[in-house]
């Protein structure tokens, strides 16, 4: 409990001012965090009145299967969804469950940094480093990216199963991988290579494969635990198979300013002492994870005798101890090559692996390599203190501690005041038979890619009202259909565009008259009075609202 605590304190600490307007205020007011917000929303309402159909989303109508076309966030949704059905405020929770995913990957570092042996006060200072060093921390706008909270108890109980040989140890290990896996894509993939590693690792120092005995420790048990994840993954291949879901090979490499680069207030000062550049302003990705978690690893990983009973201690296994440490350094190197470029990069050959092909940015997997020298971290502390008494390691623990979090200080932490404003005919839309498709309009230019972007993750919270069909949608793939009902939607009402609505089947079109300059409303006004195929049927707070004349 005293731990939980200290890791969700500091986390309100370091988050704030941000974190003291949970209600009021996102950290960045951009159309992912739009579309976080509308996920989590969806979620909670699907989980309550359709919880089999929660794939089938009501954004990019026709199309079903649609929350496959980015991260789901259903593990987040777990915590989500009570505080939407409380308060329905989707700001409200988004924030919450951001605040709760950075204390449990503090709290799930300290887990695994115990379970590999290091003392209380290096495991402590394990999970600052994961929980607060910028290139997790700078991530937790991205939401998928921030919920890897999961990955190290569930390396931590790998480590567990190979020390120990429990059946219940890698059953708990499979329950948090599948808890990753439907939590987020991204991390599920590096709980996967991570796993993937630690097995070969184990197996190259003589751990016997012994399928028979694993398979009867995984039991029926593990394998009814790992059926979410595996469940999770069938939307996805259909997404895959039906309207092309994939990510292609794009820039992948980095800027090497990204490799120093952090927004700390420290890092950035120190920077200025040895150049002129605004180092933070060209980064492509902020990589740099700080000056002493770089010397601890270092020390940890310097040859040498490790300390005794610090990180040494075999525990009856192969892959615990100074075995351990070093699998840390191996997957620390192993995740740095999937973004660091240089003539062996293997980016361009594996990004096309299945689950390697889910990762738009290498660079993310910066998550994998913090989690991984965090681990290092407590190693190198628990070595340099080896010969102190334990009441002395305690004030040298919270003097490291103090400039770990000096170090990464980003204070103000200031997000942005927001709130979602539905307009006043689209809760009269909730009144309405259902079920029904609806359009919005007017549609910026699909080039200009903000306007168009923010104009699309609006409507998507605007059906947050009535969680009807809509035409509108913006995530991580965008079918070629609405590439064009897009570009026509930017022209209605012509002939063109209301042919396509007729051909959609969609029932309304609701006209923001906010959206249109004097003079061209008055154009569109003409045209939309004149019009035999539509027909308005409400008008509210200087909206409008028109039923489309369906085909026959």
């Amino acid at each position: 409990m005293f731990l939980a605590l200290l890791f969700g304190g500091l986390t309100v600490v370091m988050a704030a001012p941000w974190s003291l307007h949970p209600a009021s205020r996102v950290l960045v007011d951009n159309a992912d965090t739009h579309l976080f917000l509308w996920t989590l929303g969806w979620n909670a309402h699907a989980l309550a009145t359709d919880p089999l159909g929660v794939f089938d989303a009501n954004i990019y109508y026709p199309f079903a299967n649609t929350l496959a076309y980015s991260e789901n966030l259903l593990g987040s949704s777990l915590f989500a969804s009570p505080i939407i059905w409380a308060t329905g405020d989707l700001v409200l929770a988004l924030n919450l469950v951001s605040l709760l995913s950075t204390a449990l990957c503090g709290l799930g570092a300290y887990t695994l940094a115990r379970k590999v042996d290091a003392s209380v006060p290096a495991a402590i200072l394990a999970g600052l480093v994961f929980a607060f060093a910028p290139t997790r921390f700078f991530r937790m706008s991205q939401m998928f990216l921030n919920a890897v909270q999961w990955l190290p108890f569930c390396l931590a109980f790998l480590h567990d199963y190979l020390c120990r040989h429990r059946a219940r140890d890698l059953r708990i290990a499979i329950a948090f991988f599948s808890l990753q896996a439907v939590t987020s894509g991204h991390g599920a993939v590096m709980l996967a290579i991570a796993v993937a590693l630690l097995a070969v690792y184990a197996l190259a120092r003589g751990e016997p494969l012994a399928a028979a005995r694993r398979l009867r420790d995984v039991g029926v048990t593990g394998v009814l635990l790992l059926i979410p994840a595996l469940l999770v993954l069938l939307p996805y291949r259909r997404a895959h198979d039906e309207v092309g879901l994939d990510r292609t090979l794009e820039t992948w490499a980095v800027t090497p300013e990204s490799f120093i680069a952090s927004p700390t207030v420290v890092d950035r000062w120190l920077l200025t002492l040895v150049t002129s550049r605004d180092v933070t302003a060209t980064a492509s990705a902020f990589l740099f994870p700080g000056y002493l978690v770089l010397i601890l690893a270092l020390v940890a990983l310097w040859p040498g005798r490790s300390a005794p009973g610090r990180l040494a201690s075999d525990l009856g296994g192969r892959v615990s101890g100074r075995a351990a440490l070093w699998f840390y350094g191996l997957l620390t190197l192993v995740s740095l090559s999937f973004f660091a470029g240089g003539p062996l990069d293997p980016w361009p050959w594996i990004h096309g692996w299945p689950g390697l092909n889910f990762i738009r940015v290498p660079s993310r997997f910066m998550i994998l390599t913090t989690l991984a020298l965090a681990v290092l971290t407590a190693a190198g502390f628990d070595r340099l203190t080896a010969a102190l008494s334990p009441r002395r390691v305690a004030g040298v623990a919270t003097v490291v501690a103090g400039l770990l979090l000096a170090e990464y200080s980003a204070y103000p932490f200031e997000g942005s005041d927001f709130r979602i404003d539905i307009p006043a005919v689209d809760r009269w839309l909730a009144t309405q038979p259902a079920p029904f498709a609806i359009a919005e309009v007017p549609v910026p230019p699909i080039t200009q890619s903000g306007p168009f972007e923010r104009f699309e993750t609006t409507a998507m919270l605007h059906s947050t009202a009535h969680w009807q069909k809509t035409v509108h949608g913006y995530s991580g793939f965008r079918p070629g259909l609405h590439d064009r009902v897009f570009r026509e939607l930017n022209r209605f009402p012509d002939d063109v565009s209301i042919a396509s609505l007729r051909d959609l089947r969609v029932a309304y079109v609701v006209v923001h008259r906010r959206g249109y300059g004097d003079e061209q409303w008055v154009e569109v006004a003409r045209k939309l009075r004149a019009e035999p195929n539509l027909t308005l049927v409400h008008e509210e707070d200087g909206d409008e609202v028109y039923a489309v004349r369906p085909l026959p």
